[in-house]
């Protein structure tokens, strides 16, 4: 990530800094485990999964399987 990115980043809230990383075309990017999201947002599971359960109800993200997530329409290979 460059330093405009990275500014970016830190003014998100954490519902939009899951967004972003599962948008991202970067390295980092795209479909993600919950765990990999945890590490790389450094936020407690338990948190997480509440964002990725609102964000998955307003069908924002979607749940490829148990624990990965992705974007609609997203059709990248999964990182766990």
């Amino acid at each position: 990530m460059n330093e405009k990115d990275a500014a970016h980043f830190s003014t998100l809230t954490p519902s939009e800094k899951i967004l972003f990383v599962l948008k991202s075309d970067a390295d980092f990017g795209g479909p993600q485990s919950a765990e990999l999201l945890c590490k790389l947002l450094d936020m407690k599971r338990k948190n997480l999964d509440s964002l990725l359960s609102r964000l998955c109800l307003k069908r924002k993200i979607e749940r490829i399987t148990l624990g990965t997530y992705r974007c609609p329409g997203d059709h990248r290979t999964p990182k766990y």
